[in-house]
């Protein structure tokens, strides 16, 4: 579950973050002259994108973290008590 949240979040963000270089794309000269632009908006939403795919990444990194350790908490308590009991 926490693997499709995040692919959606991904895909989400990727979606939004595509629509605005477009955009950007749409600010520079038309034809070769905007060439150079269209490379330099690339270049700079690539590097922004791998820094916010980065962050979602370990958000639920750091969410399957908190998920494992609570889980392993409840089965250690689960199974201190049921030695408790078997004695």
């Amino acid at each position: 579950m926490i693997a499709r949240l995040q692919l959606a979040e991904i895909e989400g963000a990727e979606d939004i973050h595509r629509a605005a270089m477009w955009e950007a794309f749409g600010r520079c000269p038309e034809g070769a002259a905007g060439g150079p632009c269209r490379a330099a908006e690339q270049r700079r939403f690539e590097a922004e994108w791998e820094g916010k795919r980065a962050r979602i990444e370990a958000k639920y990194r750091a969410a399957l973290g908190d998920f494992e350790r609570r889980c392993r908490a409840i089965i250690s308590r689960a199974v201190r008590e049921a030695l408790r009991g078997a004695s």
